[in-house]
């Protein structure tokens, strides 16, 4: 009997860590590889053509209300995307049931978001186009939605390579589409904003259906006879405080561009878009391996495994890759915001140095706050979140009248940083994690080491393209000297991986 609790005890807290740890790696490398193929194009022949084509005030426009349109977004979800991620990593089975009866509420929410959307919009007085475009931006937001609550159901069962296609999916049908527009000179004398939402909508709509299909083929037919309002509506129930906690934290991440067109105007809103977008697609990837280590986490605690190994492992990969890319973002942000817009505002590169500067932030939040969702800690979260909100909708009423732009990004950088401390915090306490003196040195190494190297690359005039190009094995040399990347890990998975393709 003691052998047997000891080989127990043996795999959950030996085995399923390092092979969860093994899980990981490769599959944030395929997810990583197929973002890096795919948002560079949507970032700087699609999005940046599209907002030169129809100019700051259309553009500045549409991202005010992407981001209210985005803030409101959990109407569409209530927490039922991250409830069905731990639900369904808990057991599996539950899809058959839990499924049919998800769909149906989301359905049911969006009707409730279009209301509310409308109505908030016609209390701050907006037109008859704007409220066109932010019809057309709520048919994105519902079918984004109901991807990645179809993502979920994918993710959940440890399908990540599937998962990791159907993150990119709907931007390789965007990036088509957009582009076929843009390049033929007669659709690009026509183009407008409203066809860029077109194009969305159709891309998401594609994505949607794939994913249908992949749920029905690999894991549970849909079956609406198991739909019956008393389901529905404990899913409902136990799902609302997620639903609260996205809502807040869609205010405090979000807020900004909203504030921002309404206090000073569309031009200063389409400013920060430009300014912000690399770092929207950074953390891309961000929301993604939250994607991946949520049901891993969530895994791991139920069964009584320790998460520290396998948080240690996405913290040295994710934060360190962070770290680099604000190094040479710093000494190269003119450079950077000249690529994207040829005739960029004055002020534009200083934005964007304050706003990636708050990409390190992202990155432990992504890690730290995905845990304690992992570990139920809802209560808390929404604590936090509400915390930000205040402080992020204070600080932009503030800061934004008097520097617009460059206000909204310092109170964006303020406010990260702020909940990425109280998330690390409470995990420390919480998961006994310890604090590694020797690790935070290595991390701050290899920021300085990176920064001395970008700021002598910047000085003697070595090119954009150049420079990122001889950051990538300074940087490696670097992670894998002090330990911080363990080739043997990813390798390891590698060959698995294989071994598993190949069967």
């Amino acid at each position: 009997m003691l052998i047997g609790f000891s080989l127990q005890k043996k795999i959950f807290t030996v085995y399923l860590p390092a092979m969860l740890k093994r899980y990981f790696l490769s599959n944030l490398m395929i997810m990583v590889f197929l973002n890096l193929l795919v948002k560079p194009v949507w970032i700087f022949l699609i999005d940046r053509n599209v907002q030169l084509l129809v100019g700051h005030a259309d553009y500045g426009l549409y991202s005010a209300l992407m981001s209210m349109s985005i803030i409101f977004s959990i109407l569409l979800d209530f927490g039922i995307t991250n409830y069905n991620n731990r639900h369904i990593a808990g057991d599996s089975t539950r899809i058959e049931f839990s499924l049919p009866n998800m769909m149906v509420a989301k359905l049911a929410f969006s009707l409730i978001y279009f209301g509310v959307l409308f109505l908030v919009a016609y209390f701050i007085h907006y037109e008859a186009k704007a409220l066109h475009v932010l019809f057309l931006l709520g048919c994105v937001q519902f079918l984004n939605s109901f991807l990645q609550f179809l993502r979920s159901n994918v993710s959940a069962n440890h399908d990540f390579v599937m998962d990791s296609l159907l993150s990119v999916i709907d931007k390789v049908v965007m990036i088509l589409s957009c582009g076929l527009m843009l390049t033929l000179s007669r659709w690009r004398s026509l183009f407008t904003i409203e066809w860029y939402l077109y194009a969305q909508i159709g891309a998401y709509l594609f994505a949607v259906l794939i994913a249908l299909g992949i749920i029905i083929r690999r894991y549970s037919r849909i079956h609406f006879r198991y739909v019956s309002i008393r389901g529905t509506s404990n899913f409902i129930v136990e799902s609302a405080p997620y639903a609260l906690l996205i809502l807040l934290m869609g205010i405090y991440m979000r807020s900004d561009s909203l504030l921002l067109e309404r206090l000073v105007g569309a031009q200063s809103g389409s400013v920060y878009a430009e300014a912000y977008r690399i770092l929207d697609a950074l953390n891309m990837i961000g929301f993604l391996l939250a994607g991946i280590l949520l049901p891993m986490f969530t895994r791991m605690i139920s069964r009584l495994g320790d998460p520290s190994s396998l948080v240690r492992s996405s913290t040295n990969i994710v934060f360190s890759m962070s770290l680099a890319v604000l190094a040479h973002s710093w000494f190269y942000a003119s450079d950077i915001m000249n690529l994207l817009d040829h005739q960029a505002d004055k002020d534009l590169p200083q934005i964007y140095q304050l706003v990636i500067a708050s990409f390190p932030a992202y990155c432990i939040m992504y890690i730290y706050s995905t845990l304690l969702t992992a570990n139920g800690n809802i209560r808390l979260l929404i604590r936090m979140a509400l915390l930000g909100s205040l402080l992020s909708i204070g600080l932009n009423l503030w800061l934004i009248p008097s520097f617009q732009a460059r206000g909204a990004a310092v109170s964006a950088l303020i406010v990260q940083y702020t909940m990425a401390a109280i998330s690390l915090y409470y995990c420390i306490r919480y998961f006994h994690l310890g604090i590694d003196a020797m690790r935070m040195l290595k991390f701050i190494g290899l920021f300085l080491v990176l920064a001395f190297c970008n700021a002598a690359l910047h000085r003697y005039g070595i090119p954009l393209l150049y420079s990122m190009m001889l950051n990538v094995p300074v940087y490696l040399s670097y992670v894998y000297a002090i330990r911080l990347w363990d080739w043997r890990d990813i390798s390891a998975y590698i060959k698995q991986f294989k071994s598993t393709e190949s069967r």
